[in-house]
Order: structure tokens, then sequence, then C-alpha cells
């Protein structure tokens, strides 16, 4: 029996738990690792939602039998499992992705669909898009479409269906497939296995090396192989081609890469809005839920930099965005205030106001926060990846992968805006991240258009 005192000690560390829970973001999505490890992980639904709990339950009941083994190895795995085919229905494009929702379509969304409308051009068929997540709360088919068609002028005649809205679409068996993120060629894959998509009518746009998001497990043994299904590829990237010929064997040409689709008439518009204003704001794009952005990482190496600065006494202020979390107290009377998630325009408002950028990404694919900001006239500094990411940019600075090097990094980039201030519009030099976007389209089309 627990006495009086015991008691009284465990309540008060419960309460200080829910406090830290509620308020700290990295603290939080900790605790649901703890708790939930990826590998364990076998639900296919979201906790108490009865919908979802529906949803999957009708697509176990209509998958194939060769196929019915999938369920719950991951969430989408029997998506598409069990679609309706029709021989005399009219040829598409569908691109499957995950989920479209305002507020959340970062850059690999907005590059995948930038390739669909590209690709259904190329295979002058329409476009169609597949949601193969779970519908959020407060989201539908209906708000994605719209959201889609007010970011991509080009996408008027564009369908849409949510994953419950699966069960009522008519697929051909002349369709194409495009799949971005391993989740969504998974469950491509898992179809072609209870034959209802053909394998050689499937691209996989490959936007970086997926299995390391999760820690050695399940998810990442699943992702790891949807590199060897056969599907036809197209990669964004030059680092990253090279990194997944070099480990998962896949002899990728250089026809098929292309670089990050970056918008440089935003980031002239931009560099235009720059000014050296009378404190340096240093932005850190700080996700702590996403371990390959390396959030404790940075954290660690913006408390050093703020120490250095303030011994120089040097006009800084510190802001994060990408994802909500609590303030942190930097020391030398510094702290890290978080915007959190922004909408497209506005984190472009902020990147114009912003002359030197943080942006970590443990992964070969080089994204896009350090060279938007580069580009645009900011000082961008990032931690490199086996070389992928030096000498791309006069204002990156790809340095070791460890604290001291980026506080380094970071304190050289204020000096230098403090003596220069902010640089003038200069994209990447032609190649350097890979080819055009529409060559790489146009070959991976060819080559779907001329396989039996």
């Amino acid at each position: 029996m627990m006495n009086a005192a015991k008691i009284g000690h465990l309540l008060k560390d419960l309460a200080r738990v829910n406090r830290a829970y509620v308020a700290n973001g990295s603290y939080r999505n900790d605790v649901r690792e703890r708790l939930a490890p990826p590998s364990a992980r076998r639900r296919t639904t979201r906790p108490g939602d009865s919908r979802n709990t529906s949803i999957a339950q009708a697509e176990s009941d209509n998958a194939p039998l060769e196929t019915q083994a999938f369920a719950g190895l991951v969430e989408t795995s029997l998506s598409l499992a069990g679609i309706t085919v029709q021989d005399g229905a009219e040829p598409r494009l569908n691109l499957v992705v995950g989920e479209i929702r305002e507020g959340a379509a970062f850059a690999g969304i907005q590059t995948a669909v930038t390739v669909g409308l590209a690709m259904s051009r190329a295979l002058h068929v329409p476009l169609r898009v597949v949601m193969v997540s779970y519908t959020t709360t407060g989201n539908s088919s209906s708000a994605a479409l719209e959201f889609l068609r007010s970011r991509f002028q080009d996408a008027a005649e564009v369908e849409l269906f949510a994953r419950e809205d699966i069960p009522t679409v008519a697929f051909s068996s002349q369709d194409f497939w495009l799949v971005t993120h391993w989740k969504t060629a998974h469950a491509v894959d898992v179809a072609v296995q209870g034959g209802r998509i053909a394998p050689d009518r499937v691209a996989y746009l490959m936007q970086d090396y997926e299995p390391g998001f999760s820690p050695w497990s399940t998810e990442y043994a699943v992702a790891a192989s949807t590199y060897q299904h056969g599907f036809e590829p197209i990669v964004n990237s030059e680092p990253l081609r090279a990194y997944l010929e070099q480990h998962q064997g896949l002899a990728i040409p250089r026809s098929r890469t292309f670089a990050p689709d970056l918008d440089l008439d935003l980031l002239r518009r931009v560099s235009l809005d720059r000014r050296k204003e009378q404190v340096t704001r240093v932005l850190f794009y700080g996700r702590p839920s996403k371990h390959r952005n390396l959030y404790r990482l940075g954290l660690t190496a913006l408390r050093m930099a703020a120490r250095e600065l303030h011994e120089e006494d040097l006009p800084v202020e510190f802001v994060s965005a990408g994802e909500k979390h609590r303030a942190v107290d930097l020391g030398s009377g510094h702290k890290l205030t978080s915007v959190g998630t922004l909408p497209w325009d506005e984190y472009f408002d902020l990147l114009a106001s912003t002359n030197v950028v943080l942006s970590l990404q443990y992964s070969p694919h080089p994204s896009h926060p350090p060279f938007d900001a580069a580009i645009s006239g900011a000082y961008a500094v990032t931690n490199d990846f086996g070389g992928t990411r030096r000498d791309l940019h006069e204002r990156l600075d790809a340095v070791a992968t460890e604290p001291r090097a980026l506080a380094d990094a970071i304190v050289a980039a204020v000096r230098r805006e403090r003596a220069e201030g902010p640089g003038s519009f200069l994209p990447v030099r032609p190649g350097a991240l890979g080819g055009s976007l529409a060559d790489a389209v146009a070959t991976t089309a060819s080559t779907l258009l001329t396989r039996p």
C-alpha cells in the first residue's frame, strides 16, 4: 500500500508532467514516441475515430485475398487494394498523395502537384489526385480541391478524391499512376500485388531518402522496399539521385533528375523587399516533431551563438517557423519565439524580413528553406550531409552536423549581415542540383507511354 506522502509526490509529478506536455512540443513528441514507437504501431486508424475504423474495415472487406495479409502493416496498406477497375473508363494520371490541406502544403506536396500537372500534359490524360491518408478534422475533398485550385492556376480541371471517396471512383485499366512518399508507393504496390494496378504504368517521384524518416523498424524496412518495386523513377535533386544509386543500387539516369522546384520569380520579389534593419533577425526552421530537422541540435547551436553575439554586442533577435513550439530561453537575454506553421504567402513575408536563416536537414535531399534564403539575399546556415551541400551557393554555409560548427557559422553570418547588409537575388548555378523539371517529366512520360 502506498502511504499518503508517496501519493502526494505522485500527484505533484503528474501535475508537472501534464504542464510540460501541454506547453512543450518537443517533450510532447518524445512522450508520444516512447508510448507508441513506430515499430510497434499496429493501429491503422486514429484512436477513437469510429469513421476511420469503418473505412479501414470496408477496405479490408473489399481487398483481394492476395492483399489481406497487409492489413495493419502501414496505415495506407489497403487504401487502394480494392479499387474498382473498368476496362472502358477514360484513362487518367492518378497522383497519389497523403493529404492536401491548407497550412500543411509543404514543398513536397507543392512539387508533387507540379510534377503531376506536367506529367498529365505529357501523357495527354487528365489529372486526378487521390489522398490515401485519413482525412483530418476540418478538411474534406472539396476543401482540399478548393485549396489546390487556388494555388495552381492550371488545376481547374483536376479531380480530387479523399480516402473515404475511393470506393466511389471508377479507375481505368489504362490509368497511369504517380506516387510520392513511401506510404503512397507502398499502397500502390499492394494494389499491384492484388492485380488492380499494372506496375509498368507507375512512376515514383522520389523526393528524399525516406527510410531515414523512421528509426530502424518496420517502417524503415517497408520504406526501403518501395525503391525495389520497379516503378519508373523521377528524382528531385542530383544529390538524392547519387545517394539512391549508392545505397539502393538504383541505376537512375541523370535525365530523370530535376533540381528542386524553387519559385524563382517569387524569390526575386522577396529579394527586392529585403532591408538592413537595426536588429538582425535570425530565423530557425524548427520542427520538433521531424527528427531529420535536428531541432534540439539547432537549439544547442543557437544558445552557443546567442552567447557569442551578446559578448560582441551585436543586435539580434531569434524566431522559429515550421512548427509551433513553446518559446525557448537561449540565454544571454535572448529568446527563440515560435510563429509556427505559416501559410505560403506569410512564410515568404517572414523570409523577406529575415537576413540570417538556420535550416537543418539530416538527409541527402537539399531542402527548400536554406535555398529560399540564400537565393533571395539572406545568409543561410545548414548542415552538410556526405558532401551533398557544399559549394552550392555563395551565401549557403554547409558545415559539420555538430553544435560548435553550426554556432560559428551563425555568428559569421550575423557579422557579415551587419557589415554588408543582405545580398541581391542570385540563383543556384545551372545544373548544380539537377536538370529541368520539364525535361525529367518528359523523359519519364515517354518511357511510360512506350512500355507494353
